[in-house]
């Protein structure tokens, strides 16, 4: 099941998605919210059990 990217600004839902087991950083994206626009970095950790 694909998980979305949020906006940590915001809350808005980018129109990327990431599989379970990705792992990434450094990865740098614009927000596309109406009113945001910023710029944040995509960090995602591995899940351990």
């Amino acid at each position: 099941m694909p998980h979305k990217v949020k906006c940590p600004y915001c809350g808005y839902e980018m129109p990327l998605t990431y599989a379970e087991k990705a792992v990434c950083r450094g990865v740098f994206i614009r927000c596309k919210g109406r009113n945001c626009k910023r710029v944040f970095e995509i960090k995602i950790e591995e899940k351990t059990k």
